[in-house]
């Protein structure tokens, strides 16, 4: 639908609803877009039509389903034109609560993270430390991602090649499919931890084509480097600084291993990224530039820690690393999640189409 469905002095037209019984699903632009496939389910499961209400000012291109671009300001004006069967809020904004204020309708918030909307409808969170933050809701998860198969198991027996680096009191920190300038970040930030302790970083670019480039780049840092594929024996030498990973098996294996894991491409703007490796069983540190909708998902439910740059980086990296409980609890909490999450699209469509909403 090109248009939107009112707009201008149409919202003082009298006369009913222009689109009587409907679902209405409110959010921005950005979030509507990811969430299409969820859009697409709640409209097979609604009860009547489906429309959605840009609090942002409209679509980039047409959406399947009616829509209109909220006049703010006017939340009364516009749900007493629409009369609402029900309203699905994704975005939690001043605009989206004055919306709900001023409905008669049911009211769904997907993803919560506020107790104040406890007050303003039913509440989904997305994950338990999110539930705690609320004071309540319901825990179904995210069900805004459409879930992708967990990647299958890596040989377990890869880890005891690191049995003399933990031997020595070593903690290990993992920067996997690391892109293009972020290899500098990672050595960088693995100098600023060895301050506080010695440690092993394991280094694994994303790009084949730069495996050579960036190990010949690599000896300027002056650290004892092992080369993944250049091992003679199993066993990592307990004075090496970097494990340097090339190889496809060893790059997964490796998630396991480490005490921290820091996801490449989330550090660089415009990068691809892989999230397999939060099924690691590991903290998971990610950048500000995480593009993956899983990664997303998993900064929304607060079971990655998001770094605003460099600096804090090293601050949440090290805050873990000096703290072996809140590591396991974050480890902990993350595993609780990805379980958690496999059926969450599932469990919500079940509970909208129960008509507890």
């Amino acid at each position: 639908m090109k248009d939107p469905l009112l707009r201008g002095v149409q919202w003082y037209w009298p006369g009913s609803s222009p689109l009587p019984n409907a679902r209405w699903v409110v959010g921005g632009a950005q979030i509507l877009s990811e969430s299409a496939s969820l859009v697409r389910a709640l409209a097979e499961g609604a009860r009547g039509p489906l429309g959605l209400i840009y609090l942002d000012g409209g679509p980039k291109e047409a959406p399947a389903w009616p829509w209109i671009s909220f006049p703010r300001g006017r939340a009364s004006r516009v749900m007493g034109r629409l009369r609402p069967a029900d309203l699905v809020c994704l975005d939690d904004t001043q605009d989206a609560r004055a919306l709900a204020g001023a409905a008669s309708c049911p009211v769904v918030w997907v993803n919560g993270r506020s107790s104040e909307l406890l007050a303003l409808g039913q509440v989904v969170v997305a994950s338990r430390i999110l539930a705690q933050e609320v004071g309540g809701g319901l825990l179904l998860g995210d069900p805004c991602v459409e879930w992708p198969l967990p990647p299958p198991p890596v040989e377990p027996s890869f880890c005891e090649r690191f049995q003399a680096v933990r031997g020595a009191g070593r903690w290990i920190v993992y920067c996997v499919d690391t892109a293009s300038g972020e290899e500098t970040l990672a050595y960088n930030t693995f100098l600023a931890l060895s301050a506080r302790g010695g440690g092993l970083l394991a280094l694994a670019p994303r790009d084949e084509s730069r495996f050579e480039p960036i190990y010949r780049e690599s000896i300027k840092y002056h650290l004892l480097t092992v080369r993944q594929r250049r091992l003679i024996t199993s066993e990592v030498p307990p004075k090496t600084r970097v494990y340097y990973i090339e190889d496809t098996s060893a790059r997964e294996a490796m998630a396991s291993c480490a005490d921290l894991l820091i996801l490449g491409g989330t550090f660089t703007p415009d990068s691809p990224i892989r999230a397999s490796s939060l099924w690691a069983g590991v903290p998971v540190l990610v950048g500000p530039h995480g593009t993956d909708p899983l990664v997303r998902s998993a900064v929304r439910a607060g079971v990655v820690t998001l770094c605003e740059d460099a600096k804090d980086l090293v601050v949440q990296a090290a805050r873990l690393l000096d703290d072996p409980k809140q590591r396991d609890q974050a480890a902990e909490d993350l595993r609780a999640w990805l379980t958690l999450q496999g059926a969450a699209r599932s469990r919500f469509l079940e509970f909208m189409a129960s008509g507890s909403s």
